[in-house]
């Protein structure tokens, strides 16, 4: 058994879907932000994969697709009749998904788990009761997937899923609510793929979209945080030099040209009294000079401390 994941684009296959684009409709949330959704739904679909790979015993390909936001009616409007849908609660925002997947693939998964081998031609008829129990463990188990996907973002968990075979016994949001429509690509073993869909309304989709933000502003904020910290720590361990002065003392040229080897220069500095410490030839500090051990050492002072 394989699993296996990758994202979809309009020329697959060789084909370009085209669609009635409602130039009346207004998008509510920005591409921008979406494409934040993008990462955690490619781990969903390849938990979903899995999932559907332990539960039909077929090796099973999920491809995430499109995101496309519309209307909840324009949606259902869309479907066909019968298929399969199955909603369930989100926690703790109220709002319900909906996993809609074709009747051919249904159909397949009940001949996979009844021991058959699934053929072209499926008929187009409603689900029956054993059929759609079937179906709707399968369903579960991959509505299940959604909070350890979501977990790196924010804690959900999901309610009690419901399955009908028709739009006009689910009515999950407001009609006139915009959802976002998240295509999915199932390829079942030899059998084919089907054309799926995740339908997520904007009350379950804007506490997501926040988290990601907030998630994206705390990530960029440690790597500045540990960027300046790590250039801290090296120019803290940057080398410099550090030199006690005597004060200036002033020679004549004649002075200067008669010094011969024994000749002491007097420095005019009391003993005990503070040097000063260059780093870098810039002052820094006070000084005096002393023994540690049988070493020369220098004694930080106050500037205006002078030691008896």
């Amino acid at each position: 058994m394989t699993v296996d994941v990758r994202p979809i684009s309009d020329t697959d296959h060789g084909e370009r879907r085209v669609r009635p684009y409602d130039f009346q409709q207004q998008e509510a949330l920005d591409r921008t932000r979406l494409r934040r959704l993008v990462p955690v739904l490619e781990v969903l679909a390849h938990r979903v994969a899995g999932a559907l790979t332990s539960v039909v015993r077929q090796s099973v390909r999920v491809e995430i697709g499109e995101l496309e936001q519309q209307r909840w009616e324009l949606y259902t409007n869309d479907l066909p009749e019968p298929t399969f849908l199955s909603s369930a609660t989100i926690v703790p925002f109220g709002g319900r998904i909906v996993l809609h997947l074709p009747l051919a693939f249904a159909l397949a998964v009940v001949e996979i788990r009844l021991g058959g081998t699934p053929r072209g031609g499926q008929p187009t008829r409603p689900l029956t009761e054993i059929e759609q129990r079937l179906v709707s463990e399968v369903a579960q188990q991959a509505l299940a997937e959604l909070p350890p996907a979501f977990a790196p973002v924010l804690n959900l968990g999901v309610g009690a899923i419901s399955s009908v075979s028709s739009a006009m016994f689910l009515q999950a949001v407001k009609p006139t609510e915009t959802c976002l429509l998240i295509a999915m690509r199932i390829e079942l073993g030899d059998v084919g793929s089907f054309d799926a869909s995740l339908c997520m309304p904007i009350t379950v989709l804007l506490p997501i979209l926040d988290a990601l933000e907030r998630l994206d502003k705390v990530d960029t904020g440690n790597e500045a945080d540990s960027v300046q910290g790590h250039l801290r720590e090296r120019l803290m361990e940057a080398p410099v030099e550090a030199v006690m002065c005597f004060p200036d003392i002033v020679l004549s040229p004649e002075e200067l040209l008669s010094l011969v080897p024994g000749d002491v220069v007097a420095l005019h500095h009391q003993a005990g009294a503070p040097l000063l410490l260059r780093v870098g030839g810039v002052p820094y500090c006070n000084v005096v000079a002393t023994n540690r051990g049988k070493r020369l050492a220098g004694l930080v002072v106050e500037s205006e401390e002078v030691p008896s």
